[in-house]
């Protein structure tokens, strides 16, 4: 019996709860990495939205008298841009093509002569830029410019027969800067 209250002590006193105290400490975690923002790289994306176009035309001799004067059009815009900018230090260096699929059409009767009407339409615009910006941060600023492209088709109809009577078109170049 001696050995079994010996025992049942030692048993005891090994069964003793831990406290927080007696518990072992975990090392803190590390430090985070400080977050380096690189604009360096690749990119390919797309847009949409809404144009307005303000068109002048000045013809000296206008047969049909229905080209003559200022047109507003407006209509959707669809497309998608890709291009690759170069980071060093805070400067950022880009280029950048952009095409858009567009709807900018306007349609009139002469008023000349009701029996012709024309239609004018802007269906296609693009962007050739170059990117020259400032980096802070997660922030970018920069300005773009460079070439813009445009084609456009001019119709004239008659009214009464709904047949084509003239066709033009041509593609516009120019300056664009953001």
């Amino acid at each position: 019996m001696k050995k079994f209250v010996i025992s049942a002590a030692v048993a005891l006193s090994m069964a003793t709860p831990a406290f927080a105290a007696d518990m072992a400490v975990k090392a803190p975690p590390p430090a985070p990495l400080p977050v380096i923002y690189n604009w360096t790289g690749f990119y390919i994306g797309g847009n949409g939205g809404w144009g307005q176009s303000h068109n002048c035309v000045d013809l000296v001799t206008d047969v049909f008298g229905t080209v003559t004067g200022c047109r507003d059009r407006s209509g959707g815009v669809i497309g998608g841009q890709i291009g690759y900018r170069w980071q060093t230090n805070q400067f950022v260096f880009g280029l950048e093509a952009q095409g858009d699929w567009a709807d900018l059409s306007n349609t009139r009767v002469s008023l000349f002569d009701p029996t012709l009407s024309t239609t004018v339409k802007t269906d296609a615009i693009g962007l050739f830029t170059g990117q020259l910006g400032w980096a802070w941060n997660t922030s970018l600023l920069y300005f773009k410019g460079g070439a813009a492209v445009t084609r456009n088709r001019l119709d004239i109809f008659d009214n009464t027969f709904g047949v084509g009577l003239f066709s033009a078109s041509n593609t516009r170049w120019g300056g664009r800067w953001e």
